[in-house]
Formats: structure tokens, C-alpha cells, sequence
């Protein structure tokens, strides 16, 4: 169920950003909008922005940069995680007999969940940094739209261009929270596997008392 959020959270998102360029007879705004999996380097809007919609718009602008394989990974991960819980619920209801007799079942639950959990958290850290990197290149001020620098030619000068609305990014807030969740669930769930393992088993197995004779032993008559 975590594991869904998370994906879910990320893949569902879509907001845009609204600016407006103060022109010498009128007010001219841009939308764009932007989605998964946030390449945003696709995300453009024709310019001169005063010229939008005629023949004087012969050039466009597109977003500096984005996070793309950030977002993909972590929806990889995710829909992953979430298809090995199916496989594994499955298993431990149906063949519970055959997961207890083998322990080479056993180990490579617990390796494959190892393998799980450090994909959680490496994917969420680098979604966390995405997110950050789609808040700062949506954002006109921060994202190379709006300033003397920018490559926008009617948002040069001060005050020529002013920010109306910035994206709502409280959904990929949730994805990156949840992400960080799944990971501490897992991390808490590699003891309950550790706990099955032959491993724990001959750590916790009692020590015999002395002078009790072993089933295995061959002086035993």
C-alpha cells in the first residue's frame, strides 16, 4: 500500500505556472504547464512573449532543466516493490510449508528485501533532490525567465515581467515523504526476515546442558 502512494503520488501529479509580461498597450500571460515524468526541457512557450499569437513570436523558450530520471527511477522502484510484496504474499500464504523447509527461500527473501531497501532510500534521496530541481526551473524568478540574464527578451528589464501563480507541488511532497516512509518499513522488516534466516537460528538455538547427550552424538547407544 506505501509503495503505491509513492508511485501513485508522482505519476498522478500535473500543475502549471502563470507569469505575465507587462507590454506597451496590454498584458500578455503565460501558462505552461508540466507533468511526469517533468522533462521540462520540453516545456516551452513561444517568444517574444508581446508578440505571442501573431507573426512577431518566432522563437520559443524552454525550460532550463529537470528530473526526469530521478522521477522515473523512483516510480521504477516503487512499482517494483510493490509487484515483489504481491509475489511474496502469494507465496507466504500458499506454499508457507515450502518457505519454512528451505532455507535458501528464506536467504533469498531476506537478500532481495536488502537489495529493496537500499533502492528506497537511494531513490527518494534523488527524487528529493528532483523535486527540489522542478520547484526551482517552473519558478520564473529562479528559472533563468525572469531577470537581466534571461534568454526571455520581454523579461529583461525590471518589473517588465511579474510571477501570477507557481505550481502546487503538495503531491510530490507526499511521493517524496512516503518514499522516505518505505524505506524505514522495510528497513524495520529486515529484522522479521533476519529472524528466519539460518543465521539467527544457530545464534538463538539454547546451548545444551551439561552432560546431556546429543541426538547426533555417535557414542550415543
Amino acid at each position: 500500500v506505501l509503495s503505491i502512494f509513492a508511485f501513485a503520488t508522482t505519476t498522478s501529479h500535473s500543475t502549471s505556472t502563470k507569469f505575465s509580461a507587462h507590454c506597451i498597450n496590454r498584458t500578455q500571460p503565460v501558462t505552461f504547464s508540466y507533468s511526469y515524468p517533468y522533462d521540462l526541457t520540453k516545456v516551452c512557450f513561444s517568444q517574444p512573449v508581446c508578440g505571442a499569437g501573431t507573426k512577431n513570436a518566432t522563437d520559443s523558450f524552454c525550460l532550463l532543466a529537470g528530473a526526469q530520471s530521478a522521477a522515473q527511477f523512483y516510480v521504477f522502484v516503487g512499482v517494483i516493490v510493490f509487484l515483489y510484496c504481491l509475489t511474496s504474499l502469494v507465496f507466504y500464504i500458499v506454499f508457507d510449508t515450502l518457505y519454512r523447509r528451505y532455507s535458501r527461500i528464506v536467504v533469498a527473501d531476506f537478500i532481495i528485501s536488502i537489495v529493496l531497501t537500499v533502492l528506497w532510500v537511494i531513490s527518494s534521496s534523488a527524487w528529493a533532490a528532483g523535486v527540489a530541481d522542478v520547484k526551482t526551473y517552473t519558478d520564473p524568478a529562479e528559472g533563468g525567465i525572469i531577470g537581466p540574464t534571461s534568454k526571455v527578451t520581454d523579461c529583461q528589464k525590471p518589473g517588465s515581467c511579474t510571477v501570477d501563480h507557481l505550481g502546487n507541488f503538495a503531491s510530490l511532497n507526499v511521493s517524496v515523504i512516503f518514499g522516505f516512509l518505505n524505506f524505514l518499513v522495510w528497513l524495520g522488516n529486515l529484522w522479521f526476515l533476519y529472524k528466519e534466516t539460518p543465521w539467527f537460528k544457530v545464534q538463538a538455538k539454547p546451548p545444551m546442558q551439561p552432560g546431556a547427550v546429543s541426538e547426533t552424538d555417535p557414542q550415543r547407544v
